[in-house]
């Protein structure tokens, strides 16, 4: 659940991108000539960040080795708020004085009127995250924004409090799997209502034939999601969505509540923000035409929540996609590792950001987070309540009280959810019951993607990498058979 994403763009290679039109980027282009390019690790956003620095804003100096991780995402947010509405003169007040000089406000306004304004405005954040620092320093922040026709991604580094390089990545057009049928079901869009002013936008989609319809909810991992658990190009709910509705099952999607709407974070609950959404949408779901029996469907975090909904909803069934099964401190030590590793031994700068994770670590075990903190764990932040409740939850207990038909389905290549480490634990409290299936594929990974090697987060986001069409035909095979 760990993201360690280097944001290093040359001047070299700023130019280049410029000349392409492949990428928006925009750099302050303070690195080496010679700096190799580095792989972008795009989120899951179910999986944990690098955790922020303890050191706190200095107001006066502005240095980022005293700048606190809050003060820079401010920033950042500010900054690209500033160019969405026009005013570039004052953005730049946030930029090094380098940036501005190969990169003046007028190239900035012809860049973003042509390039990211043809997308239309800002409608919401996803996410704006601290990424830690780079091997030269310069602490990262990435922001995931929603304009009105696509999502973009924002990269920033920062030096001595400004901004000194900049990158802007518009996400892929998504491309539909071949085992869907558009044919075989058809779509609309609906709302769920939340508590006070809030509605949660849903997709519903539903087979063209069959007079009863097993009916699914999809329940997302950790952060800020929208309906469609979105990565890069890839949208790994739309795919299970359609993939199943082309096999006869009626399946609802909705965005999360701090994806959709203004919550206090610092007082929401894990059934604030996860249980009570989705207990309504079963509810919704049962009042679909043609719709039987409703399963919950939840995957990472969202699995490990499942058998709580589940339970509450009163479900016919439950299916749990790579439900992570561990203390969530431990597991976020073993994911930065297994990251931070990917390209060999640990540096020094690596090891740095792993003793970060371990401390961090320890106060979510010891739940050390003040009344009006939040700590962002998976893209978005979450206060003390939450943590504390998602603490008190014994999820394995929970599943194996459950007396209806369960399927679980891993990754064999998943580092975030391991077989190692997740599946024993689950095999434990429920592997023995007879309504209990588990199936392991072997080359697949978090997000259900085919690949070989050790799994890293790139895969997220590789253009036309859906989920497996296998994991679609077990889930289908699963509710055909138990409901």
């Amino acid at each position: 659940m760990t993201e360690n994403s280097t944001i290093q763009h040359t001047r070299r290679r700023t130019l280049q991108t410029l000349g392409t039109g492949t990428v928006l980027a925009l750099a302050g282009c303070l690195g080496s000539e010679d700096t190799d390019d580095p792989s972008e690790n795009e989120s899951d956003t179910n999986d944990t960040q690098q955790p922020p620095s303890d050191q706190q804003p200095d107001s006066e100096t502005g240095d980022t080795d005293t700048l606190g991780p809050a003060e820079l995402e401010t920033r950042a947010r500010e900054f690209v708020e500033l160019l969405d509405a026009g005013d570039y003169e004052t953005a730049y007040d946030l930029v090094a004085e380098r940036f501005a000089e190969q990169i003046p406000p007028a190239q900035m306004e012809q860049v973003w009127t042509s390039q990211i304004g043809v997308y239309g405005e800002i409608e919401s954040f996803r996410s704006v995250e601290y990424r830690g620092r780079r091997d030269d320093g310069l602490a990262t922040v990435l922001i995931r924004a929603e304009l009105t026709d696509r999502a973009v991604t924002f990269e920033y580094a920062f030096s001595d409090g400004k901004i000194a390089e900049f990158l802007a990545t518009p996400a892929s057009e998504w491309t539909r799997p071949d085992y869907v049928d558009p044919s075989a079901f058809s779509e609309r869009t609906l709302t769920l209502d939340a508590p006070g002013d809030c509605e949660l936008g849903a997709t519903l989609s539903v087979p063209n034939s069959g007079e009863t319809l097993p009916g699914v909810v999809l329940v997302h991992g950790s952060g800020d999601q929208d309906r469609d658990e979105t990565a890069g190009p890839n949208k790994t709910f739309r795919e299970l969505a359609q993939g199943l509705a082309s096999q006869g099952v009626a399946v609802l999607r909705y965005d999360q509540r701090p994806f959709a709407c203004d919550v206090d974070r610092t007082e929401a609950t894990l059934d604030d923000l996860v249980t009570d959404d989705a207990v309504t949408a079963v509810e919704r779901l049962r009042t679909v035409d043609r719709v039987g029996e409703v399963v919950v469907a939840g995957h990472s975090l969202g699995g490990r929540v499942a058998p709580r909904i589940a339970q509450r909803a009163d479900a016919a069934g439950l299916v749990m996609l790579a439900p992570l099964a561990e203390p969530l401190h431990e597991a976020i030590v073993r994911q930065t590792r297994h990251v931070l590793t990917l390209d060999g031994e640990l540096s020094a700068t690596d090891e740095q950001a792993l003793a970060e994770t371990e401390a961090l670590a320890e106060r979510l075990r010891t739940l050390d987070i003040g009344e009006d903190e939040t700590l962002n764990l998976g893209g978005g932040a979450r206060g003390r309540p939450f943590w504390r409740t998602l603490q008190e939850y014994d999820h394995t207990t929970t599943a194996a009280q459950l007396d209806v038909p369960t399927l679980l389905v891993q990754g064999g290549r998943d580092y975030l959810v391991t077989t190692e480490d997740d599946l024993p634990l689950w095999r434990e409290a429920i592997g023995g019951g007879a309504q209990t299936e588990i199936v392991v594929f072997e080359d697949l990974n978090h997000r259900f993607q085919p690949g070989q090697g050790p799994s890293s987060p790139q895969e997220w986001t590789a253009p036309e990498n859906p989920v497996a069409r296998q994991v679609v035909d077990r889930i289908a095979t699963f509710l055909s058979s138990e409901l």
